[in-house]
This record gives C-alpha cells, sequence and structure tokens, in this order.
C-alpha cells in the first residue's frame, strides 16, 4: 500500500483529506504543521507528499524548499494544497519543483485524480516516461482513429453534465484527452454573462493552449452530458512537445485552426443578425456533435440526418452571442417556418439547407 503524508494545519481540511484517502485504500500520515511535516518525511520515507502552502511557523514553500534539498527526500512527489488561485502563486509554487498545485476548494474525484496520477508516474522513471510518451506521440501522429488509445496510458475520470473540468484564471496543470461525451468552453465577461467560445467532444484536446502560453487557463471548461476524461500531466505533454518536431507540428496545426475559428466567430459576431447566428450556431453544434458520427467524411448539409439536438436555451444563448428571451424567439420563428422542431430542451432541424443557408 501506498503512503501519503498529509501537511495540513486546517483540522476539517486535515480531516477529510485522510478519510477519503484511506477509504481509497492509502496509507496516511497527517501532520498539522510544516515543521513535523519536513520530519515526517524523513522518518517515513512516503510515496507521496499533499501540503498546504499558508501555514504558521514553516510555510508549504519551505518545506518544499528543505525537502528538495535532501537527498532522502528530493524525489518524492510533491502536490500543494492552496485557496491561493493566482497566477504568480502558481509559477512560484511550480518552479520550486512541485509536482502538481490543487486549489481549495477541490471535490474528492480531483484529489484521487491527482493522487493517482502523481503515485502511477515513476519520477525517476524513465520506463513509464518512455512507454507514456510513445502512445501518446503514435496517437497523435497516426490519425484520430487512434487517438483512444491514450487511455491505456493516462487515468480515465468520469464527469458529470454540468461539472466544471477548469475555471478562466486558474493555473494549468495537465493536457485534457475527451475519451467520450461532449463539452463547452466559455469566457466570462465583468458582468457574469457567458460566451461559449468552442466545443469539445470525443477525440478532442483541451488545455493544450494554456499549458503553451503563460499556464493561466483564459476560458472555463464545463461538460455539457457525461463524459469521460483522459488526463495528461504538464511534464510529459512539454516533454514531447519539446522532444518530438512531429507531435509540436500537431499542436500548432491546431492552434493555428483553433485561432481561425475564433476570428471567424468573433467577425460573425460583429457583423451578422441574430438570425444568421442562430442558424449557424445550430450548424456548428450538429456538425461537432452527430455529423462527424452519421457522415464523417463530409460537412455537405445534404447529407445529414434529422438527428434531436440537446442543449439548454441557455448554453444556445451563450453559443450565440445573444439574450435568452432573443434566441428563444428566433427559435420559434425557425419552427413556425417549418426549419426546426422543437420539444423541449431538444431541438430537430427539419431543413438543414435551408437552414445553412440563410444569408440574414
Amino acid at each position: 500500500m501506498k503512503t501519503i503524508l498529509v501537511i495540513e494545519d486546517t483540522p476539517e481540511m486535515r480531516e477529510n483529506i485522510t478519510e477519503i484517502l484511506q477509504l481509497a485504500q492509502y496509507v496516511v500520515v497527517p501532520t498539522s504543521n510544516g515543521k513535523q511535516g519536513v520530519e515526517l518525511a524523513r522518518q517515513t520515507r512516503p510515496d507521496l507528499i499533499l501540503c498546504d502552502i499558508m501555514m504558521p511557523e514553516l510555510d508549504g514553500y519551505g518545506v518544499l524548499h528543505i525537502l528538495s534539498k535532501d537527498p532522502i527526500t528530493a524525489t518524492i512527489p510533491f502536490i500543494f494544497l492552496s485557496a491561493k488561485a493566482e497566477a504568480a502563486d502558481f509559477r512560484f509554487g511550480m518552479g520550486l519543483g512541485a509536482d502538481d498545485y490543487l486549489i481549495k476548494p477541490f471535490d474528492n474525484v480531483t484529489l484521487l485524480n491527482a493522487v493517482s496520477m502523481r503515485l502511477n508516474k515513476d519520477r525517476s522513471g524513465q520506463q513509464q516516461a518512455i512507454s507514456g510518451f510513445g502512445t501518446l506521440k503514435q496517437a497523435l501522429t497516426d490519425g484520430e482513429d487512434d487517438r483512444q488509445r491514450i487511455s491505456d496510458t493516462y487515468p480515465v475520470t468520469h464527469y458529470k453534465k454540468k461539472q466544471i473540468l477548469f475555471k478562466e484564471g486558474s493555473p494549468a496543470s495537465a493536457l485534457y484527452f475527451v475519451r467520450r461525451g461532449q463539452m463547452k468552453l466559455f469566457m466570462t465577461d465583468a458582468n457574469g454573462n457567458a460566451y461559449i467560445t468552442s466545443l469539445a467532444g470525443q477525440n478532442d484536446f483541451v488545455g493544450y493552449l494554456a499549458l503553451l502560453r503563460d499556464g493561466i487557463y483564459t476560458e472555463s471548461a464545463e461538460f455539457l452530458d457525461d463524459s469521460e476524461i483522459c488526463t495528461i500531466p504538464k511534464s510529459d505533454f512539454l516533454t514531447l512537445i519539446h522532444n518530438s518536431q512531429e507531435v509540436a507540428n500537431q499542436f500548432i496545426s491546431l492552434m493555428a485552426n483553433d485561432l481561425a475559428d475564433y476570428k471567424d466567430r468573433l467577425c460573425k459576431l460583429a457583423y451578422q443578425t441574430v438570425r444568421k447566428r442562430v442558424a449557424e450556431a445550430l450548424i456548428l453544434f450538429y456538425r461537432k456533435f452527430y455529423a462527424r458520427s452519421e457522415n464523417p467524411a463530409t460537412h455537405d448539409p445534404a447529407t445529414y440526418v434529422s438527428t434531436p439536438l440537446t442543449l439548454s436555451r441557455e448554453n444556445w444563448s451563450q453559443l450565440v452571442g445573444a439574450s435568452t428571451e432573443t434566441v428563444i424567439r428566433t427559435l420559434s420563428d425557425f419552427r413556425n417556418e417549418g426549419l426546426i422542431d422543437v420539444n423541449g430542451s431538444q431541438i430537430t432541424l427539419l431543413e438543414v439547407q435551408k437552414i445553412a443557408a440563410l444569408r440574414h
């Protein structure tokens, strides 16, 4: 059984983490301050350390600094726990040599996934790293149909509809691969209005732009249905990018396509009528999540099959970039014109070619 040292000065947080890890069959060594944590790390030589940052006497930064200089403890994986979500705090912590950074409050799934990911990765180990890199490289370079093999190497986490994968402004610590499901990525303005910037589905990668830039997410990710996600550690991804020109080219291509799509959507948001934007949103959603499975070889509207699209009115509003009332009114117009059928949250496209051809 793996041993985990938990250094956390808040009693309720420490007890909750301990209980969850024990239920997952880990041996847990809890302590309430940094000085004791350093001594326990030397005595017990745990397989993983979870450490709060803000503590009296010796904070988490000091704990990591001391342990990283000691040959006995230097190779023990180290995860920071903190309520501080500022980019500067994240960069400082990771710069000291931390392996991960969990922002409080975090749910049990996030905690267990981070622990499992770190324990399964041999820090000094190149054998598993080589295996992981080889799987990821092959999956990326052999074609989209081979990407599902990523789950053979990296852990798969199940998420429920409406769960948040990451939030705008939070530090990025992993690349995510959508094994199954649907996801929206969105930005929120100062008034709390959300706008969907892109959609992600099966075989898509999410979060790579933040990893390649300044390490901070510029948008949030929320699941539109129950999904399965593979988590690829930031260190693995960056190592592979730096050592494989072929893989780097793949992500450069993905970023170029994302930028082109983003500029196109901004232009349409600025100059198209709401009616045209609603039509574009219907086609976009259909192409992303339905047309691929029915006819992946073409985007020709004539080939589409009438399949109910399920999305809440709020999400349609965020995808269109207009108020919910305006979008509902436009969808009602489309229904009256015989272009769509509406049944609760389900919309069936009856005249796909006409919807795609709308000019205003």
